[in-house]
């Protein structure tokens, strides 16, 4: 544990357990015994380290719509706009008995909801924020309220009524849950990896101290029936504290350090890019400037301006947190990968995100600093290179 997280820790323990902190202090100062007050301390410690765990599981209304989605037209119909299919296509025992057990209600009506949403925008994390949003009592009603996006790239909140209904009735009927449990165990060793890879570091302490800024909970969620990775929150309410979930594949890059601060990073920083977003529309040059980078076909972190910062400003943020970590050559590796996907900014982002590691009496959190970072954008790549290697 770095530094700066071992203080954030201690501040969140003064803050959520005064009581037993003073009790602590006292207890050691007073009788001077002090192995008892580090004995009282470390208790403390384990037990808000358990407030920043990180969950790890498998959702079962996630499985259920990403099933649908394997077995319908969904690969079909994003492939020509995405140039790949979303849904997996390997073949295991998993996909296999998925297939199998969807066969006969292919003709419910649910798919033909499915296939009318997907041209509204119902594709990537849309599926994904829906399914994390229900329930988990199998009703299909909301604990979480869902982004206007999601809403909008649905097809509206009728249409998802709608489609809610349906996925009730087709779990009701097929007896989806008791056959999901029957598969569960497909997923244990990737359950294992997934625990061994967040309980390496403490990443989510690592990630509060570093933006300075509390979430309510963290939640790793496997799924093996999708491609790519998604990081969504859903703020308990405005201002406050959000419920991170981070959704992962399972093969070893998805499953790696790398990808889990990735997609715990995304929402500290998407919902700045919001805040701030006439801000962030000044530097609009920026995406002309980075167009002669971007790869032929690839479209990731270049889908609007908002993205093309978001994924800058995340990747950059995995790299310095991963060299924080000791997980150098992967730093290294992640560096190449984005400068060769066009990502041209990261060098110079690193270099801030140093210099914001240093100032933190000045700014105490990522979103005092978050305006002046969007600087980094004011000039062509490699003009800022050359005024950065010159200042």
């Amino acid at each position: 544990m770095d530094h700066t997280t071992f203080r954030a820790v201690c501040q969140r323990a003064r803050k959520i357990c005064k009581k037993e902190w003073k009790f602590a202090s006292v207890y050691a100062i007073i009788n001077n015994k002090i192995k008892h007050g580090v004995r009282l301390f470390c208790f403390l410690i384990r037990r808000i380290w358990r407030l920043n765990e990180i969950e790890v599981f498998v959702s079962p209304n996630l499985e259920l719509i990403n099933g649908i989605l394997l077995t319908s037209r969904y690969n079909e119909l994003t492939r020509p706009y995405v140039g790949y299919g979303l849904m997996t296509e390997e073949e295991n025992d998993y996909t296999f008995a998925v297939k199998a057990f969807f066969k006969p209600y292919r003709e419910h009506k649910i798919y033909k909801v499915l296939e009318a949403m997907i041209p509204n925008g119902f594709t990537f994390s849309r599926p994904v924020e829906l399914a994390l949003a229900f329930d988990e009592s199998g009703d299909f009603s909301f604990r979480f309220p869902l982004s206007s996006l999601c809403i909008a790239y649905s097809g509206g909140l009728e249409r998802i009524r709608e489609f809610a209904a349906l996925l009730r009735e087709l779990a009701t009927e097929s007896g989806y849950f008791d056959f999901f449990q029957t598969q569960a165990v497909f997923y244990s060793p990737y359950i294992q990896k997934a625990r061994e890879t967040v309980g390496a570091r403490p990443f989510a302490a690592m990630l509060e101290a570093e933006f300075g800024t509390r979430q309510h909970a963290y939640r790793y969620v496997v799924s093996a029936l999708m491609k790519g990775n998604f990081g969504l929150h859903f703020p308990r309410r405005e201002g406050c504290e959000s419920d991170l979930f981070s959704v992962f594949s399972t093969d070893s890059l998805s499953l790696s350090p790398a990808i889990l601060l990735h997609e715990y990073a995304h929402p500290f920083i998407n919902p700045l890019t919001e805040k701030y977003r006439s801000l962030v529309y000044t530097h609009q040059n920026a995406y002309e400037w980075l167009s002669k980078y971007k790869l032929p076909d690839y479209r990731s972190g270049y889908d609007g301006w908002e993205e093309c910062v978001n994924e800058h400003l995340v990747r950059a943020m995995t790299i310095h947190l991963l060299r924080r970590c000791g997980y150098t050559d992967t730093a290294e590796q992640m560096l190449r990968n984005d400068l060769y996907c066009g990502y041209k900014y990261i060098p110079l982002l690193l270099e801030r995100y140093c210099a914001y590691d240093g100032m933190r009496r000045t700014h105490p959190n990522f979103e005092s600093y978050y305006p002046e970072l969007l600087s980094v954008f004011s000039e062509p790549p490699e003009r800022a290179s050359e005024l950065s290697a010159n200042s």
